[in-house]
């Protein structure tokens, strides 16, 4: 082949790399692109749902506050009765009486949680889902919300609090909803259910918020089918536009744009699945988010068809813009790149040998430079090197691992490794150099990657993460290099999560899991061993009344004092813990009956003979103490516990302040209970 042949072919192939570097560049930035708007998509989809979920709890707080209140309680209480005497629904003058009460003693709440709160809906429902009152709409009451609202029908089922999106008669937004329980219990009865109280927020306000905080736009449609099945006329969003291809109820929009869509059919078909498009609107270029909007019944029931979407849009266009400027620079820099190399490959193509030569020199020249900086980056190196020989002598360290370790240079190089960094293992024991990892790769010839100890030159030890990597000549295992940093901290961390996880945050105890843990092995041991051991089930007296009367926040002082003081009382082998709200568990191991009623005893007249100091003043209280022991037939924790509990609630039954016991035997005269008093 001539040489002029071979310029030909080279400048074609050259050209072919180019052009295809160039198609490959150009398709990598559209990819890339597209893969940024897919995860900004996703990005916003989930502030959205977090912020909505945050809401929904804030929302279901607020209702659990408002149904806390011993007014409102004694209102619906009352109310329920008196509708009930006056014929249901809205009842007679004696239910507006009580309705008109509730008004006035919740009014100024009801216009602070409108201007302060963005509150739009508030709500209370008598037992059976009839609507007592509705601030937001006091003159519609006495109708029946069974068929129509799953929320309040879920909490007066479920007698807990719950929240989410619903569409009902007169509102539509995020509601949160809480029981309202008859004050008046009795020792031993269930709450009785007197109503649901519920509030809400609408979707305008919140998103605005949303949308001024992202800089982007958030807009709420509804299906129009579940508006006109539920809310009445005067009360819903603007209609659709009454023309074909109308989709929604705009029922809130933090900017005009999406009104302008849908008034122009600009929206993109959408089929009730998450959508990620490009719209464009007025010389803009909008990134549009579309995804499903459930409301609470359709959590519940996943059959069910969204009720609505979620819409969130952005300008894009400078993003897309600058993807297509650096997609023209650099189509630019590559021709030009083109231009430069072809010229460079004929200039080297008519190079002489000589010029071959000197550029082999300059290479060699080149990789011993690049020896020198290796050298360089193996002493500047955060972590800790060193190499051994075959004989486990030390040949080189970097200055991280002399620091690491305490050792100047001359103190390891041409020493045994072994023997100064290995030899003992943390609790002092001596470490067997042909168990040391590093031994091990110098026998075997393989990597190893594990964690380890090493000493320092003081003699206190750390753990490392360590990499052993053997050192090969025509393949012959000649050394190794070891690769080690410090990871104390990490060890820390993971202690104290240990430490978390294993204890209840706000008294110190034992937390629910690590008791139950605990009691197992416990029984496990009694069953091999027949040593006898006790267990105590104790629970704060009337603690309701504590929260009730001073609030939460002293509650939780006491349930600290208590836990000081049961902590004061038991032996250091007892292990106390927190397995309910103001329930707590202690295991005595190798404690018999007797030493349990004493134990039990102690600690009922510690914490009656020293009130909770709290920063709302001194709180007295008392407790009631069941004891049981482990017996023949228990195989798991849920016996001894059950059988405490009984102990407990006979203590509770015979008036509080008590212990009680219940053993498989009699541990006292005859005639006489084994309760101590």
């Amino acid at each position: 082949m001539s040489y002029r042949a071979i310029l030909v072919l080279a400048s074609l192939l050259l050209m072919a790399i180019f052009a295809g570097v160039a198609l490959f560049g150009a398709r990598l930035v559209d990819v890339r692109l597209q893969a940024s708007l897919e995860s900004e998509a996703l990005r916003l989809k989930t502030a959205y749902e977090l912020s909505q979920g945050e809401l929904e709890q804030q929302m279901m707080a607020l209702a659990g506050m408002v149904a806390a209140d011993p007014e409102v309680i004694r209102l619906l209480k009352a109310a329920g009765a008196t509708v009930e005497g006056e014929g249901n629904g809205s009842g007679g003058e004696e239910a507006d009486l009580l309705r008109r009460q509730l008004y006035l003693h919740l009014r100024q709440h009801w216009s602070y949680m409108q201007k302060e709160l963005g509150i739009r809906q508030m709500q209370f429902v008598l037992p059976g889902s009839l609507s007592f009152l509705r601030f937001h709409a006091p003159t519609q009451h006495g109708d029946s919300l069974a068929g129509l609202r799953w929320l309040l029908r879920d909490v007066e089922r479920k007698r807990t609090a719950a929240s989410g999106f619903e569409t009902g008669r007169a509102y539509a937004g995020i509601r949160g909803a809480a029981p309202i329980f008859d004050s008046e219990l009795r020792p031993g009865d269930a709450r009785a259910l007197v109503g649901v109280m519920e509030v809400g927020m609408a979707f305008d306000g919140y998103i605005e918020r949303l949308s001024e905080r992202t800089a982007v736009g958030f807009g709420v449609l509804l299906d129009p089918a579940s508006v006109t099945s539920a809310m009445w006329e005067n009360y819903r969003p603007p209609a659709p536009a009454e023309q074909p291809g109308a989709c929604c109820y705009l029922l809130a929009a933090s900017r005009g744009e999406l009104a302008d869509w849908m008034a122009d059919k600009a929206l993109p078909a959408y089929a009730g699945t998450f959508r990620n498009d490009l719209v464009d609107h007025q010389g803009h270029r909008f990134q549009l988010i579309r995804f499903p909007l459930r409301d609470y019944p359709g959590l519940q029931d996943p059959t069910r068809p969204p009720i609505g979407s979620v819409v969130i849009w952005q300008d894009v266009g400078a993003m897309i813009e600058a993807s297509g400027d650096f997609k023209d620079k650099a189509f630019f820099n590559l021709a030009f790149a083109y231009a430069v190399t072809q010229l460079l490959v004929l200039f080297l193509v008519n190079l002489s040998r000589r010029e071959w030569i000197s550029q082999l020199l300059e290479q060699t020249a080149r990789v011993k430079e690049l020896s020198h900086q290796n050298e360089v980056l193996l002493m500047a190196a955060g972590e800790g090197i060193f190499g051994v020989d075959r004989g486990h002598v030390a040949t080189f360290i970097n200055p991280a691992a002399q620091k690491m370790l305490g050792y100047a240079p001359d103190e390891v190089i041409g020493n045994n490794l072994h023997s100064l960094i290995h030899a003992l293992r943390p609790d002092g024991s001596a470490y067997d150099e042909s168990a040391c990892p590093i031994a091990m790769t110098l026998a075997d010839g393989q990597a190893r990657t594990l964690e380890e100890n090493l000493r320092r030159r003081d003699g206190s030890s750390f753990p490392v993460q360590m990499t052993v990597s053997p050192i090969r000549e025509n393949g012959v295992c000649t050394g190794a290099v070891v690769v080690f940093h410090d990871i104390s901290e990490l060890k820390e961390k993971e202690a104290a999560l240990t430490w978390l996880a294993s204890t209840d945050t706000l008294t110190g105890l034992a937390n629910r899991r690590h008791f139950i843990a605990q009691l197992e092995a416990e029984i496990h041991r009694w069953q091999r061993t027949g040593f006898t051991s006790a267990l105590l089930m104790v629970d704060l007296d009337w603690f309701k009344r504590i929260n009730d009367t001073w609030g939460h926040a002293a509650g939780d002082e006491v349930l600290r004092h208590f836990a000081d003081v049961l902590r004061r009382s038991l032996r250091r082998v007892d292990l106390p813990g927190r397995v309910g709200g103001e329930e707590f568990a202690v295991l005595l191991p190798g404690s018999s009956a007797e030493d349990a009623l004493v134990a039990a005893e102690r600690l009922r007249r510690n914490i009656e003979n020293e009130p909770a100091m709290t920063s709302f003043g001194s709180i007295p209280f008392t407790v009631s103490i069941g004891a049981t022991l482990l017996i023949t037939g228990d195989d798991s924790p849920d016996q001894p516990l059950l059988r405490a509990d009984r102990a407990l609630y006979r203590a509770k039954a015979a008036g509080r302040n008590r212990v009680d016991g219940d053993f498989p035997d009699s541990l006292t005269p005859a005639g006489e209970p084994t309760s101590v008093a």
